[in-house]
């Protein structure tokens, strides 16, 4: 029996079609970066711990958008804007956007919401957007691939009873993890001033969670009464959260700014980190590769340098020496699907027999662990293509169209596929769970 491929397709697909139906003419697409996905979980792990939660079904999104903002949808998925996390002036007042989402997953708001809204589809707009969420893939910061982000923002409205209930949390999370709560009254601060603009001038943020004086004076009497209680922020999550920001900016902003920004004395780590990614973006690849190189010796046992390194050598006509940095990253995660993804591509880039039948092996180690990566499905289809696997080839299109939303390309590929491949088999089963939940979705427009 295979219920949960049918179940996810038919989701997937539902997705694209009622999110697209259901949003706003806004979009954008995801950033994935295996560190700082791995860094926004470590930094939220300390309110998890507070909330009594292992958060193994929590997901955290990076959606590449420079507005401050950050919703829930699905139930348990955080969807977090670029904009919000290099606004934010300290860990805490991330930590503290975060503890606030957190408190409305734990109160079940959004569940709750979804409930009193007239029909079906409003509902599934909000619970099936990581349909498209999840399409969006890159191979390194500040590279995403399509994806509709903007779930209407009606429906992720919460009321001023549930945004009381989620202050609450946020505070009492806070507290328990040894972070000063002020951290909250700074974040509202930053709204606060925006509640006088036009609606099309507000960050997303101040729409999806109304600020009111009430709730304002509230959360400033919560951190009155810790106002004298000491941090106990772990040095180790100040260092990656620095590390995050100096690559976001690093791959965001203004390559040659942020150079003029950095003092010539300054040899620091982050300092080298940012030097390296903004002549890689110039692009000045020579020192580019000398800065990733000074990363790597610096910390010779950081998987996440040794993968910046790979990008920028593969990005820059180096696959080979791409591959020896990607492999000794994935030796040093070898859980990162992102990282496997990377060592897939740069195998691919080389273009040899032997290379194009290990990129098969490491990008179905990739599938395994993140079926719904695009970028990666793009790369796993040309390696099965490579290999005289003209089937899965098409079978791996086809789930990439579906997670696209197109599913007039994913019908085409799934029959290919099926065309191809002996009935029965995996291959064939998942083409044919395509085009049942395609159909499906027909009858339901």
């Amino acid at each position: 029996m295979r219920p949960s491929m049918r179940t996810r397709l038919t989701g997937l697909l539902t997705a694209a079609v009622m999110t697209l139906s259901a949003t706003s003419a806004h979009s954008a697409g995801l950033i994935r970066d295996a560190e700082i996905e791995r860094t926004l979980k470590y930094v939220m792990q300390p309110l998890l711990k507070a909330a009594g939660s292992s958060g193994s079904n929590i997901k955290i999104y990076i959606v590449n958008d420079r507005s401050m903002n950050a919703f829930v949808a699905g139930g348990r998925n955080l969807f977090i804007n670029a904009g919000l996390i290099r606004r934010m002036k300290n860990v805490e007042m991330l930590q503290s956007v975060m503890a606030h989402e957190l408190g409305h997953i734990t109160g079940g708001h959004e569940s709750q919401r979804a409930a009193h809204i007239a029909g079906a589809k409003g509902a599934m707009a909000i619970a099936m957007a990581l349909g498209l969420a999840a399409a969006a893939a890159g191979g390194g910061a500040g590279v995403a691939i399509g994806a509709q982000d903007a779930v209407r923002r009606s429906l992720l409205g919460f009321t001023r009873s549930q945004e009381a209930s989620a202050d609450e949390a946020e505070v009492r999370y806070l507290v328990r993890a040894g972070i000063n709560p002020q951290a909250a009254v700074d974040v509202l601060k930053m709204f606060r001033g925006q509640e006088l603009l036009s609606v099309s001038r507000q960050d997303p943020y101040l729409l999806t969670h109304p600020l009111t004086s009430e709730r304002l004076a509230r959360m400033k009497a919560y951190a009155a009464k810790y106002k004298d209680r000491p941090s106990t922020q772990s040095a180790n999550i100040k260092y990656w959260y620095a590390r995050m920001v100096t690559k976001f900016q690093g791959f965001t902003g203004s390559a040659s700014r942020n150079l003029r920004q950095l003092e010539k004395s300054d040899k620091s780590e982050l300092a080298t980190l940012a030097r390296a990614i903004s002549y890689h973006r110039l692009p000045k690849p020579k020192k580019a590769m000398a800065y990733a190189a000074q990363l790597v010796k610096m910390r010779p046992k950081d998987a996440y340098y040794h993968e910046l390194r790979g990008q920028i050598l593969l990005e820059n006509g180096h696959p080979a020496a791409a591959i020896k940095s990607y492999r000794r990253a994935a030796q040093l995660a070898p859980k990162e699907a992102l990282i496997l993804g990377g060592l897939g591509r740069a195998l691919l880039a080389v273009k040899s027999k032997r290379a194009d039948n290990e990129a098969l092996k490491v990008l179905k180690r990739a599938y395994a662990r993140d079926p719904l990566d695009g970028f990666m499905l793009r790369n796993l289809g040309l390696a099965y293509a490579r290999a005289g696997q003209p089937g899965m080839a098409s079978v791996v299109t086809a789930e990439r169209y579906a997670l696209q939303s197109n599913l007039k390309q994913a019908e085409i590929h799934a029959k290919r596929a099926q065309r191809m491949l002996p009935a029965g088999t995996v291959g064939w089963l998942k083409a044919d769970d395509i085009l049942v939940a395609a159909k499906r979705l027909k009858r339901r427009k």
